[in-house]
């Protein structure tokens, strides 16, 4: 989105100078050497961005555009964000990097933290995790629950909802798209109805609708001919049940 207007940025803040582009062998570059993975334009030609401040990003002649993605919600707090940028900073110049065997004190005062807001919010007491992203946090949780279920790899989650591109996500996923080029997935999550009352049938009311969706859920587990239960055992095909409480992706 582009916002033509002139921004002003106060002292220490000025956007970064640098040479000009040559935007058009850039371009031709891209074209030749970059991923068709990191190929999704919005524009035709495509932007290249060298500066961003907030909410917004800069072209190289300094027009700004309002940002509406702020890389899928990784930086919420804007860009250049001082006090986070100086947390950075600081952690860079005392201890930029360290693997994940050894132990030092950032690590565990965030683990207090989320754990006892955990512990306030839900009840529940556990252990932090941490990883290099959602997909591979995605798929550390699927060994723990097929660890933990004996095995079992079959899942429920939510049609519309995203939980990344690895293949162990994507199983989860349920836009095909995801899928498609990538064979047979016998492990395939089964998707139910996410209880989104915009798209609720007509004269039916949210509630009304939500009802009707956890009744329609439930039914799954009456009795053994639905698919998913044996009430001789008390046991479910499933393992677990995937949510993505605010769908993003999904719509």
């Amino acid at each position: 989105m582009n916002i033509k207007e002139n921004h002003l940025f106060s002292e220490g803040q000025a956007m970064t100078k640098r040479e000009p582009l040559d935007e058009a062998q850039l371009l031709a570059d891209e074209a030749k050497y970059c991923s068709y993975g990191d190929t999704v334009h919005y524009v035709n030609p495509p932007n290249i961005f060298t500066d961003c401040r907030g909410s917004y990003v800069y072209n190289d002649q300094g027009t700004p555009f309002l940002d509406l993605q702020m890389w899928y919600s990784a930086v919420n707090f804007g860009y250049k964000n001082p006090r986070l940028d100086q947390a950075l900073i600081n952690q860079i110049h005392t201890l930029p990097q360290i693997a994940s065997q050894y132990l030092h004190p950032t690590k565990i005062e965030l683990s207090k933290v989320i754990a006892e807001d955990m512990l306030k919010k839900i009840g529940e007491k556990g252990r932090i995790h941490y990883n290099v992203g959602g997909s591979q946090a995605i798929e550390d949780s699927l060994k723990l629950v097929r660890n933990f279920c004996h095995g079992k790899s079959r899942m429920f989650a939510f049609e519309g909802g995203y939980h990344g591109r690895t293949l162990g996500a994507s199983s989860i996923t349920s836009s095909y798209r995801y899928r498609r080029r990538y064979g047979h997935f016998g492990e395939r999550a089964q998707f139910i109805p996410f209880p989104y009352p915009f798209r609720r049938p007509k004269g039916m009311t949210a509630e009304e609708y939500a009802v009707k969706l956890v009744a329609e859920f439930k039914r799954l587990f009456e009795n053994e001919y639905h698919g998913v239960w044996d009430p001789k055992v008390r046991e479910s095909e499933f393992a677990a049940f995937y949510i993505e409480t605010i769908q993003g992706t999904g719509g």
